[in-house]
């Protein structure tokens, strides 16, 4: 956590330079090949060393210590170290510019001097003090004036903190289990997606109807705010990140019918922006992002269980008819691991299964104009409908599911695709209420976020992390100095 009066970093630095130019955040992030959400966690580390909170402050700020320098302005300390023997500046002509140094009288202006390569006048040394001073203001109100210009255009959209709320520490439940700070609000039958060092809440249903709210959560400051309310609120809604935007296609409407209204949401710019429809209305669909292509799985179309694929294509905006699952299914979960897309349990309209299938985007022998392949995966060690997984370090780990059935959901599992196994994962303490369905799991970094759901008919605000034993790391304690062998 960065603490006012701490020095800046390299990175920190750089950030700094580029707001002193003048860059916004998306200019930042590309100039220093880093993602938006990067920046602005740079940008707000930065305001809390400089101890300022607008960017008209930090620049301000950055060119008093000297921290960051602007185009054709010069501090007098840099032009002492470069020329130590000449304390007097020289035109090109060799006349003498004693007139150049900058009085004491002179503090109220920033130590600015005008590079002389700005100067017109063929003889300097007649030039007053007042021209100079008047140089120097216009030059800083320039500055400022254009610093309040950028720091508009960069933050005119940002995310409106709710209320600063009370200090919170996870705590760990078991091994490999945390409990980190609750939801604004209880939902479930949401989408829920990381981007950054932040996971994204959108949409489902809480427990007086349908919303469109969207909560965000900072894992590093364990802090929940509201971003801009989704434009259509729909529930049974999974979403996915594509080239740094969220992607919530499809969904339960509050009159409990399936649209075919593809939204996407910018964390960048807190904005939602519509895109082409689904072909058709569909809700309780599986959303997956390869990198280059998003993909939908499954669902409900209003009457029928689906087992229709879809591929939406960003560079063209369209969306491809793949081939279709064996069974049709919604409220499947799945997640993407080596390059396969896998889609596991859901409900067919009678029981919830434990099936497994993946599903290969690349051609297959000979055939290059091939669409993709299914094929089949070792099923789930329990039927699960309502889950949510996500792939990991090379595994899928599948949390929850009790969802359209009776049977108790008493723990979770995780799949080895090179083994073609299913494993027991631990489950959080969950009462006397086993089986938790339609909740929200994403990964940020190494750590899995299980956050809402519901738990038998209540809806649920917990927010659990999912740490693996094997990838949390021990610091071995030295033994005391004459203590055993």
């Amino acid at each position: 956590m960065a603490e006012k009066g701490e020095p800046l970093s390299e990175r920190e630095l750089e950030v700094l330079q580029c707001v002193v130019d003048g860059a916004g955040n998306k200019e930042i992030a590309t100039a220093l090949t880093i993602s938006h959400n990067t920046v602005k966690v740079h940008l707000r580390n930065i305001f809390t060393k400089l101890d300022v909170t607008s960017r008209t402050e930090a620049t301000t700020v950055a060119l008093q210590q000297g921290l960051a320098t602007l185009h054709g302005v010069v501090s007098t300390e840099t032009l002492e170290a470069d020329a130590p023997a000449k304390p007097i500046a020289e035109t090109e002509n060799g006349s003498p510019t004693s007139d150049l140094a900058v009085s004491d009288t002179e503090t109220a202006v920033p130590s600015l001097l005008i590079s002389p390569q700005l100067t017109t006048e063929p003889e300097v040394e007649q030039r007053s003090f007042l021209p100079r001073r008047i140089w120097g203001i216009g030059l800083v109100l320039i500055v400022v004036v254009a610093a309040v210009f950028i720091g508009y255009q960069a933050f005119g959209n940002t995310l409106t903190p709710t209320p600063t709320p009370e200090p919170f520490a996870e705590s760990r439940i078991t091994d490999d289990w945390l409990q980190s700070r609750p939801l604004p609000a209880a939902r479930a039958n949401m989408a829920l997606v990381g981007n950054g060092l932040n996971l994204y809440l959108i949409g489902g249903e809480t427990a007086v109807g349908v919303t469109n709210a969207v909560s965000i959560f900072n894992t590093s400051d364990l802090v929940w705010q509201e971003g801009a309310p989704k434009p259509t609120a729909v529930t049974e809604i999974t979403g996915a990140e594509l080239f740094g935007e969220i992607y919530i296609p499809g969904g339960k409407l509050a009159d409990g019918q399936p649209t075919n209204i593809v939204e996407v949401y910018s964390p960048a710019n807190d904005s939602w922006r519509a895109t082409t429809p689904l072909p058709t209305g569909v809700s309780g669909g599986l959303v997956l992002s390869d990198g280059s292509f998003l993909y939908l799985f499954g669902g409900w179309d209003g009457q029928n269980y689906l087992a229709d694929a879809y591929r939406f294509d960003p560079a063209a905006s369209s969306w491809q008819i793949l081939p279709s699952m064996d069974t049709a299914r919604a409220f499947v979960t799945g997640g993407v691991v080596k390059g396969r897309l896998y889609v596991v349990g859901g409900y067919d309209g009678e029981r919830p299964l434990n099936e497994c299938a993946y599903f290969d985007p690349l051609p297959t022998g000979d055939n290059t104009n091939s669409l993709g392949s299914w094929h089949r995966c070792a099923p789930m060690l329990l039927p699960r409908a309502g889950a949510g997984a996500s792939g990991l370090l090379n595994k899928l780990y599948v949390f929850g599911g009790g969802a359209f059935g009776e049977e108790p959901i008493t723990y979770s599992e995780s799949y080895n695709p090179d083994a073609d196994q299913w494993s027991v994962v631990n489950t959080p303490p969950l009462s006397n209420m086993p089986n938790w369905a339609n909740l929200g799991i994403a990964n940020i970094e190494i750590k899995i976020y299980a956050v809402g759901g519901k738990r038998g008919a209540a809806v649920t605000d917990t927010t659990f992390i999912y740490q693996p034993l094997v990838y949390q790391t021990y610091i071995p304690i030295a033994p005391v100095e004459g203590s055993g062998p």
